[in-house]
């Protein structure tokens, strides 16, 4: 039998130009296209695709919205999203923890074709929504810096998780609030989810970064996830988060509101693990860009960059990076408000040694 397959973007230029392709595999596969979300609601009702292909970000309704119309429909065939953010090692994660297949825009025609046919050549056994579940959910509200409540409904109980720029910063479920609640419904791992419209002033309670709040809520869970995770990941998990956001407080009590932002992450993914105001696509971007400066340095036969290096923006902005390893501390900071002798010869050695006493724990 001849599959159907839907791709959802609102990028028309794009997604007729993956048609055009796929085109020539009619006698494989049906290829539809569409724009919008509610578009799409329609064209599955009346065609019943076997794999639907959606790109998370887009105007009005997005592509998690669509994911969740599909999940509480119990849609039996796949979903895969795309998206234009994070990192390669970053997805790997989402798919490992969550089972949702999600894919790095822009893409080889090629490699994308080659996807298709091998998904359905294995009649579409991962990555079907019955299979995918909440942490996937989360993971791309974080992933598109989202800001939204989601509502979980489990055994009779109701909890919310509110998102602001994709971080978690409030959350209610049974008697708990605040960062409790947030383990509890994410170490729950289920139930019935939507997205409701937030309504008055959430307050701030958790100030915990995401990828922290997940993997101390997943350790705590008697449930395993998902098979293995890798060996960065799971050194990860063993972080002390408490003494790493000790750590973040550092900069915080010596800069003042020279600090703007900081973050300590993993050099594996760019994932931050504590922080304070907290910016994942700048670590995603500082943590490639820390990359391609070590590669580069290296083969052009110069010395082994040394344990940090600074960068000066407009409106006399700095970022500095510190290199751990197999860890990365960023800040961005205000020079007008920062005293840079303070900051080079007092703040980063304590930096340092902090972190340092941690990782060697």
């Amino acid at each position: 039998m001849i599959k159907k397959l839907l791709l959802v973007d609102d990028e028309e230029f794009f997604l007729e130009g993956l048609k055009d392709g796929l085109d020539e595999f009619k006698d494989k596969f049906i290829t539809d296209i569409c724009f919008s979300v509610e578009e799409a609601k329609k064209l599955q009702k009346k065609n019943k695709y076997d794999l639907i292909v959606s790109d998370i970000r887009m105007p009005k309704k997005s592509g998690l919205d669509l994911f969740v119309y599909l999940k509480r429909r119990k849609f039996k065939g796949g979903f895969i999203a795309m998206t234009a953010y994070g990192t390669e090692e970053l997805l790997k994660n989402v798919r490992e923890l969550g089972g949702l297949d999600v894919i790095l825009k822009p893409f080889n025609f090629d490699w994308f074709k080659d996807k298709i046919f091998d998904y359905f050549a294995d009649e579409g056994v991962s990555g079907t929504i019955e299979s995918i579940d909440l942490t996937s959910l989360l993971q791309m509200i974080n992933l598109e810096k989202k800001s939204t409540t989601v509502k979980i409904e489990s055994s009779g109980d109701t909890g919310f998780l509110y998102f602001e720029n994709g971080e978690i910063i409030h959350s209610i479920y049974k008697e708990f609030e605040g960062l409790d609640a947030a383990k509890h419904i994410i170490s729950m791992n289920k139930g019935k989810f939507s997205f409701v419209k937030n309504g008055d002033m959430v307050p701030k309670s958790i100030d915990v970064p995401f990828v922290a709040l997940m993997m101390d809520s997943i350790r705590s869970s008697d449930e395993e996830i998902n098979g293995s995770i890798e060996e960065n990941n799971l050194k990860e998990k063993e972080m002390n988060v408490e003494k790493l956001n000790e750590c973040v407080e550092i900069p915080k009590s010596q800069l003042g509101e020279g600090l703007l932002a900081t973050d300590i992450f993993g050099a594996a993914d760019g994932q931050s693990l504590a922080g304070f105001n907290p910016q994942p696509a700048a670590t995603a971007l500082f943590n490639k860009l820390s990359d391609f400066m070590i590669e580069a340095l290296d083969s052009a036969g110069f010395p082994p960059m040394g344990r940090y290096y600074m960068l000066s923006l407009e409106g006399n902005k700095m970022v500095i990076l510190i290199l751990f390893g197999d860890y990365r501390w960023g800040m961005l900071v205000d020079g007008e408000k920062t005293q840079l002798g303070l900051l080079l010869n007092v703040v980063m050695p304590k930096m340092i040694k902090a972190l340092e006493e941690v990782l060697t724990e």
